[in-house]
């Protein structure tokens, strides 16, 4: 009886640290940088939503929400914080080069 509960318990905490290292596995791959291309939808504020209809907050020190206008083809670098999307570097596409800013 004594080894069945070994086995027993054994197998439980084999299959909690299995569980457990998958979520890490996954949370640490979800929050990697990612790159999106795509036509800004809508600007407010420093959240800009994109056709794709992933919403991207743009802090200040990547760009300012005047220089982002709808329409524009942007692509944007991001990470994922706190189930937030952040940006860490933005870049337009297709916009004529007196007005095209890259930080």
């Amino acid at each position: 009886m004594k080894r069945v509960l070994v086995v027993i318990a054994v197998l439980i905490a084999a299959n909690w640290a299995g569980a457990n290292l998958t979520a890490f596995a996954q949370s640490a791959s979800v929050q990697g940088q990612r790159v999106v291309e795509s036509r800004v939808v809508s600007v407010r504020g420093n959240q800009v939503l994109l056709h794709d209809g992933t919403t991207v907050t743009i802090p200040t020190n990547v760009a300012f929400p005047t220089e982002i206008e709808e329409g524009d083809t942007v692509k944007l670098s991001y990470e994922v914080r706190g189930g937030q999307n952040i940006a860490t570097s933005l870049q337009f596409i297709d916009r004529p080069t007196s007005r095209a800013r890259t930080r």
